[in-house]
């Protein structure tokens, strides 16, 4: 079950984060810096979502294994 919610999760932040993709051609910078800005953070949602979906668990893995050797 957390295999279909990640996907559907990382379905629906998709979802969300297109339009405002699609709507990029003739806006100023800075309302492009905002779009940008909000949406690499969605992203990495995204893939966080995807490798969760992939392998559950290899995340939490992850986090141990990092706080095991100090953050280096």
């Amino acid at each position: 079950m957390p295999r279909v919610f990640n996907l559907a999760l990382a379905a629906l932040l998709l979802l969300l984060v297109a339009p405002a993709v699609s709507a990029f051609d003739g806006k100023p910078w800075y309302v492009q810096a905002f779009f940008v800005g909000f949406g690499v953070p969605v992203l990495l949602l995204v893939v966080a979502a995807l490798a969760s979906a992939v392998r559950p668990g290899s995340l939490g893995r992850a986090v141990r294994r990092l706080r095991r050797s100090g953050g280096r």
